[in-house]
């Protein structure tokens, strides 16, 4: 079985979300271990002294205990280009290593930055991240994501994000888009227009 994963954001030698974090390591290792530990990131992450100022990708891997933590300077990428894709056979309930079904999708569109896959005609989510939709009002992200993320899960406590069920067709009537995950939040969206399933990010 794959090792599962978590990326956490480190931002000027700070830790962030650990709450969301540490509960979904929790729901993990209960679902596939049965293991009902308090587990905490807190109690489990030295930030090593070459990390400085800035911000950078904390890798945590994982099975029924810690296998190894990484950081990495982090950048943020910008995509321009990204394809809409019906594809009901993804599945990704865990955050396994194993992401072969996503990298399979990338590689059929090489001409694309991401794609965002959609189940029944609802948007769910891009390969890396959940997606949020900006309706001139208010943010809105889709009631049935792949995975649920964590920084997803924060800005809905926070009631900065609503769910709502989201269709290709509703696309036009969204102002901005952002691809949130650990890394990346809501300041982070770009305007966009959609023509023969790309949505093509406005400079």
């Amino acid at each position: 079985m794959s090792l599962l994963f978590e990326t956490i954001k480190c931002e000027n030698r700070q830790l962030h979300n650990l709450k969301y974090h540490d509960l979904r390591v929790r729901h993990s290792l209960n679902r596939l271990f049965k293991i009902n530990d308090d587990f905490s990131f807190e109690n489990t992450i030295k930030i090593p002294d070459w990390v400085g100022e800035g911000l950078y990708r904390c890798r945590v891997s994982y099975s029924r205990n810690i296998e190894k933590i990484d950081f990495f300077p982090y950048e943020y990428k910008h995509p321009k280009k990204i394809q809409l894709v019906e594809d009901k056979s993804i599945k990704y309930p865990l955050k396994f290593e194993d992401r072969s079904s996503f990298n399979h999708l990338l590689n059929s569109f090489p001409e694309v930055d991401d794609i965002i896959i959609a189940q029944n005609n609802y948007l769910t989510d891009s390969t890396f991240a959940n997606i949020a939709l900006f309706d001139g009002v208010k943010w809105v992200t889709s009631i049935t994501p792949i995975l649920y993320g964590t920084k997803r899960s924060f800005l809905l406590e926070n009631q900065m994000l609503f769910l709502d069920e989201i269709y290709i067709k509703d696309l036009k009537f969204f102002k901005k888009i952002a691809l949130i995950n650990a890394m990346r939040d809501l300041d982070l969206a770009y305007q966009f227009e959609v023509s023969k399933n790309i949505i093509s990010i406005k400079k």
